[in-house]
């Protein structure tokens, strides 16, 4: 293994990724802001607002599925530096963005009670989640349209303005969800609503911000509206062929990360309560590593666009090195963290206990995180190796870890700990299948065509 070792290379790498990562970093920390100060509240608001959102996380899910298959065009062909291929696939990106967003949020508005009884059957928990969606379905078609060009800006190294935006809206956030939640700053309490409006404005202004850059600020790509009903039937079937298997691998792994959630719901306020606390901390300690996935995934596109194979094949190898020494890193600061987090949160004694249990086990899994992420999300779909990463998330979960989960939950009933890694379990595998993987081409696809 020939390990890249210039300074130019990691330069360009933490240029792109750090950035990357503190995006991430703001989004994940406005999540857990909110999850903070909601359970300061009560934790029966933090148990509701944790499945009231498991439709969103499907939803965003599914955008940055469509926004990444988008990506892995438009970062090989801005290797070739054909922008008017760019500009046509993220028109086609942004296109079916709205659609998808235009069918979640009227789901979510008109039917929030069903919503919320499909992840749990106990009343005050419906109660609350109804509540709470009403006022967080208008998010949606917001997200689905800023978060789609944010994606999609990122692979053409965009970042800074899609960062000062990001930043500008937490900090929106956390001074409306202090106002609103707990009626300070002279505004009304308003508690698990106040926390939904909080969200909404924030989205609101990262929408706006969002599409005034990309339609009139931006002189390199030249977007117009019009340009999002006359597509390119030609990179139309590019999107379809090489991106799709993107947006299936997420939409399929993303219900089966949902059922963990049915199945964790099946179990207590307290086990969801639990669990949401050592999820929202686990979001916040591994940005950095989601960051260097999609700097990953660039510099591999552009690589590859460029014709240089084999420089794309000794970064891969570089890179597979770097997650593995990366992830125990992150997984041994998860680890020290997890009791003075847990802290932060208003917990019975047994729930506290709980999710003191689940960030142990948590904290070994950053690791496999660390690999199976930068080399999933960052080698293989920059390479565009997107139908065998289809494939091995799909199969995973729903041979491995789900049914598993669903026998020790239901059947053989066995310690809420073991149930919690099971949940987990098809991360180990995704990592034993990557290396192999790795160690020939067959991931290395130029999807571009030539210039028309």
């Amino acid at each position: 293994m020939k390990l890249i070792k210039t300074k130019s290379f990691w330069f360009s790498l933490l240029s792109l990724a750090i950035p990357m990562a503190l995006q991430d970093l703001i989004k994940n920390g406005l999540n857990l802001v909110d999850n903070i100060m909601v359970g300061k509240a009560s934790e029966i608001y933090l148990a509701a607002i944790n499945l009231a959102n498991q439709p969103f996380f499907l939803f965003s899910i599914i955008i940055s599925g469509l926004a990444s298959g988008g990506s892995i065009l438009i970062s090989q062909y801005h290797g070739k530096e054909d922008f008017n291929a760019i500009n046509k696939i993220i028109s086609i990106t942004l296109a079916i963005a709205l659609f998808f967003s235009l069918i979640f949020t009227f789901g979510i508005i008109f039917f929030p009670e069903f919503v919320m009884q499909i992840f749990t059957n106990e009343t005050e928990l419906i109660l609350n989640g109804k509540r709470y969606l009403k006022i967080i379905g208008w998010t949606y078609l917001l997200f689905g349209i800023s978060n789609a060009i944010l994606l999609v800006l990122r692979s053409l190294k965009l970042i800074q303005v899609t960062l000062y935006v990001n930043i500008i809206s937490f900090l929106i956030n956390v001074i409306l969800d202090y106002a609103l939640i707990f009626g300070k700053l002279g505004f009304p309490r308003m508690e698990i609503e106040g926390a939904a409006l909080a969200t909404f404005i924030s989205r609101l202004f990262e929408m706006i911000a969002m599409v005034i850059y990309i339609f009139v600020c931006d002189k390199r790509i030249k977007l117009k509206i019009r340009d999002m009903f006359a597509l390119d039937k030609i990179l139309l079937k590019d999107y379809f062929k090489y991106g799709m298997p993107v947006v299936i691998n997420e939409l399929i792994w993303g219900i089966g990360i949902i059922a963990f959630s049915v199945i964790l719901g099946r179990l207590g306020t307290q086990t969801v309560a639990a669990s949401s606390v050592s999820s929202a901390v686990e979001q916040f300690v591994t940005v950095a590593i989601t960051g260097i996935a999609n700097a990953t995934a660039i510099l591999v596109g552009n690589e590859i666009g460029a014709g240089k194979k084999k420089y794309a094949k000794q970064m891969s190898e570089t890179l597979l090195f770097f997650s593995i020494v990366f992830g125990t890193v992150l997984g041994l600061i998860f680890f020290i963290l997890r009791s003075p987090m847990v802290n932060f949160y208003n917990l019975a004694p047994q729930t506290r206990k709980l999710a003191m249990n689940f960030m142990a086990i948590t904290s070994f899994l950053v690791l496999t995180d660390s690999i199976s992420v930068i080399t999933i999300n960052g080698i293989l779909r920059g390479g565009g190796d997107t139908k065998f990463v289809m494939w091995l998330d799909i199969l995973a979960i729903w041979l491995v870890s789900l049914p598993f989960s669903v026998l020790f939950a239901f059947i053989l009933r066995v310690p809420l700990e073991l149930i919690f890694f099971t949940l987990r379990s098809d991360v180990v595998v995704k990592v034993v299948v990557c290396f192999f993987r790795l160690k020939n081409d067959k991931w290395i696809t130029n999807v571009t065509r030539d210039k028309r």
